[in-house]
């Protein structure tokens, strides 16, 4: 018996072996070209939930003025007469040389953008104003309060900005140490954007490295923060990358770029309030804004992913139920959307591109019936139950294990816990697929977090 044993377990071995092998050496066709089996399924179910949407806003060409010249795009907010602000690198970009292993900006000897940051249109696309020149040198995220108030952040810096309508040279409030990273009370490490409420109390989602929101008094006494990098749960972040207030209901949502989900917390308390996801939107969410429109709407745009699999879009979702509404984007389509402002009716959403560097509009909404979803992304903290209510989700609770065939992007992190023995029976296999999945990234699936 030990011999016959011994005999099976070789020839396991071997079988393992060979499978490893032909992985190594297989030829292999680049996933576009490849038309059978589970691809085309991918692209029909995909084809088949974006027709349930409806494809609104509609996009607007030519708009801004061809003339201005643009960066890379970071960001874009609105103030209170609707007047758009446009925060972009003019020069200057983010790409794998910028930092180092320590985010420290390899630049710092240099002299910041000399050109205006900051430019300001019309609806109709003029630009009316310009300003921010000599001041940044990686432009990352802009918004305007409800007394006209600018917030920036620059991720180089490391620091955040408050300039009044008074003074566009020289900011009124500045948070951080300039070019020193750190995750203490008075540093910041790559800060990624600021939401103001209107009682003047402020949040700053500390993003790339800290993976926390902090929330500041109007004066800038540190009140609260949350947000961890590891572990399990809500509060487990992963680039809180935008941050939109809903303040109709009392809460603070956030982009959680790299786990591809929009969190929302209690914006008194910083308490979990809800998540929303959808395979639609894919395994990265790049940012959020919000309307108190038809009983609050949130507009989000996802972001391009290793290996591609979803579209690249804006969607808008309905607060109260969860569901995806609408879909918007480009004739030309979005390559590299990063930052998303909105009307409060929603009768104009803008988004901003890295690349290209520009600034898209998508106009009023027709006045054809929403009513059509493709499913509900709302995740619900309800005692220690994550439902995921869908009509294309697999249900999910925090003992669940089963998840929808193609919700490749993930479920819910408390739905986690019960899945311990199943992967435990998938091991070999997902050890096999990783490493031919990795072979076929290559230098890819190493690449740093930009944008």
């Amino acid at each position: 018996m030990c011999n016959i044993s011994f005999i099976k377990n070789m020839f396991k071995m071997f079988v393992v072996i060979l499978l490893y092998l032909t992985c190594i050496f297989a030829r292999r066709f680049p996933e576009e070209d490849y038309t059978g089996g589970y691809f085309d399924s991918q692209y029909a179910r995909t084809k088949t939930a974006l027709e349930k949407l409806e494809h609104a806003p509609q996009w607007i060409p030519n708009w801004p003025d061809s003339a201005v010249k643009m960066g890379q795009v970071s960001g874009v907010a609105l103030d209170t007469s609707g007047l758009l602000l446009v925060f972009h690198r003019a020069t200057n970009s983010w790409d794998l040389n910028t930092f180092t292993d320590r985010n420290v900006y390899q630049g710092i000897g240099d002299p910041p953008i000399a050109e205006p940051t900051i430019l300001v249109f019309n609806e109709t696309g003029d630009l009316l104003d310009s300003w921010g020149q000599n001041l940044f040198y990686i432009p990352h995220g802009i918004t305007v309060d409800n007394k006209g108030n600018v917030w920036v952040t620059d991720v180089a810096l490391h620091q955040v900005f408050k300039f009044t309508p008074e003074n566009r040279i020289k900011p009124a409030m500045v948070l951080g140490e300039k070019f020193i990273p750190g995750d203490d009370d008075e540093h910041f490490c790559k800060p990624s954007a600021v939401a103001v409420h209107s009682s003047g109390d402020f949040f700053v989602a500390d993003g790339y490295c800290n993976t926390r929101i902090v929330k500041f008094a109007a004066d800038g006494t540190k009140i609260l923060q949350w947000g961890k990098r590891f572990g399990d749960g809500p509060f487990v972040l992963k680039v809180p990358h935008a941050l939109a207030l809903a303040e109709d209901r009392g809460e603070l949502c956030a982009a959680d770029r790299e786990h591809g989900r929009l969190a929302c917390f209690r914006a008194d308390s910083g308490a979990f309030s809800v998540a929303f996801r959808h395979w639609l939107v894919g395994p990265r969410l790049f940012s959020l804004a919000y309307a108190p429109v038809h009983g609050g709407r949130l507009y989000i745009v996802n972001g391009p992913a290793l290996g591609g699999g979803v579209p690249v879009r804006g969607y808008a979702i309905d607060y109260t139920s969860g569901k995806l509404i609408q879909t918007f984007a480009p004739d030309d389509g979005f390559s590299n959307p990063h930052d998303i402002a909105v009307t409060p009716d929603g009768s104009a959403v803008y988004v901003a591109e890295l690349n290209p560097p520009r600034v898209v509009r998508f106009g009023s909404e027709p006045a054809a019936s929403a009513t059509r979803v493709a499913g509900d992304a709302r995740v619900a903290a309800i005692a220690s139950v994550a439902a995921v209510a869908s009509s294309n989700v697999t249900h999910v609770t925090a003992t669940a294990t089963a998840i929808d065939e193609g919700a490749w992007w993930g479920a819910w992190s408390g739905a986690r816990g019960g899945a311990a023995g199943g992967a435990l029976a998938a091991l070999g296999a997902a050890l096999l697929l990783a490493l031919c999945r990795a072979r076929s990234r290559g230098k890819h699936a190493r690449e740093p977090l930009l944008s």
